[in-house]
């Protein structure tokens, strides 16, 4: 009779036959140990390292135990403490933030944005990490962990990583007028030729004032030979005729 092995619960192990009849196992003392025995005899001649390098070097577990000839369940054991660094290692170089046009994304989402498919994993060689996708190895990353750094090594993770630095200079200067002299520069964004209003620079309002100074500077003399005063004018933009009064010079 051939079972299948369902699930466990609590101390028995639950089996499924053909027909769909369902058995329970008691999980006791003698059950350990014949599992025990299993595991030994199937890890047999295994060596650990040669087992944990194998999957630091990229090969998946059962890749490992294929060509080891044993069954994955022999060589998970050795095998759980590096499954579980290959996924600390990949997490930190999937949370390192990385710039994109003006803005620093996390390395997982700049590669979701042009290759939403990738599937990225980690391995190790010649003692440096790298980040890869399964099915394109041009897409792949040497990765420094102690300082998180990320180094394009295949051509489409150069190219990911040029386009990620490239800004939109383009848009940017269809933004600015180019200025003609300095007098332009002084003109209002919408280029009116108006030289009142609340638009008008500074340089207008004074060109204003000079134009409109009187053709004459000098005010005709009192009845009592004084010259007259300064317009406001005249004091403000350094027209027409200042002199001091002459009976003050004869004084």
């Amino acid at each position: 009779m051939e079972l299948k092995f369902v699930t466990r619960e609590s101390d028995y192990l639950v089996f499924e036959t053909q027909q769909g009849n369902r058995l329970r196992a008691l999980i006791d003392d003698g059950l350990r140990d014949a599992i025990k025995k299993e595991q030994a005899s199937f890890s047999e001649g295994v060596s650990p390292r040669d087992v944990q390098s194998a999957l630091r070097a990229g090969k998946s577990l059962e890749q490992v135990a294929a060509d080891l000839g044993v069954p994955e369940r022999a060589i998970e054991p050795f095998a759980a403490p590096i499954l579980d660094e290959l996924r600390y290692i990949l997490d930190a170089a999937l949370k390192t933030t990385l710039p994109s046009g003006n803005q620093m994304v996390s390395f997982e989402e700049l590669v979701a944005q042009s290759f939403p498919m990738a599937k990225l994993r980690v391995y190790k060689s010649l003692d440096r990490w790298i980040v890869e996708d399964s099915e394109n190895s041009s897409l792949s990353w040497f990765f420094d962990s102690k300082t998180r750094y990320l180094e394009p090594l295949g051509d489409a993770a150069k190219n990911l990583i040029k386009a990620s630095k490239t800004t939109d200079t383009d848009s940017m200067a269809s933004t600015l007028r180019p200025v003609a002299n300095e007098h332009d520069a002084l003109k209002p964004v919408g280029g009116s030729d108006s030289k009142e209003g609340p638009g008008a620079s500074i340089h207008d309002l004074v060109q204003q004032l000079r134009e409109r100074k009187i053709p004459d500077q000098t005010k005709p003399a009192s009845a009592k030979g004084r010259a007259a005063l300064p317009s406001w004018d005249e004091i403000v933009l350094g027209t027409g005729n200042l002199e001091s009064n002459p009976d003050e010079r004869n004084s």
